[in-house]
């Protein structure tokens, strides 16, 4: 694995260590290291040109399900209601994608104000 996690079981698993220690070290760093493997695969997966490709689509869905928002008056409340929901799997989307979501969702939020203003 890594370095790190080397010298973590060295010196959690000495032999000067008592058994009933030693097995629930055991069991800590079995755990430690599944944690890391998934860290690295969602890592990994996040970085991943198709998710990239996700999340810019995410993105631009938001922006345009917010302009049908503001620019139609006549969608009915099924049609709004229909709108937000969208919005809400985009974010859903980018929760799982992006590191801190609550600050692209908060970009995506000024990008609309000014193409708003641009107009």
């Amino acid at each position: 694995m890594s370095a790190e996690l080397d010298k973590l079981k060295a010196k959690f698993l000495a032999s000067d260590v008592d058994e009933e220690t030693r097995t629930a070290n055991e069991e800590d760093i079995r755990a430690w290291e599944q944690a890391l493997i998934q860290s690295e695969a969602f890592i990994g997966w996040r970085d991943h040109d198709i998710t990239r490709q996700i999340v810019g689509k995410a993105k631009e869905s938001y922006k345009d399900f917010a302009f049908q928002l503001m620019q139609n008056r006549n969608l009915t409340e099924t049609q709004r209601l229909s709108l937000f929901a969208r919005q809400d799997a985009c974010t859903f989307i980018l929760s799982l994608t992006e590191i801190d979501a609550k600050s692209t969702i908060v970009q995506i939020h000024k990008d609309i104000r000014h193409a708003l203003n641009a107009v």
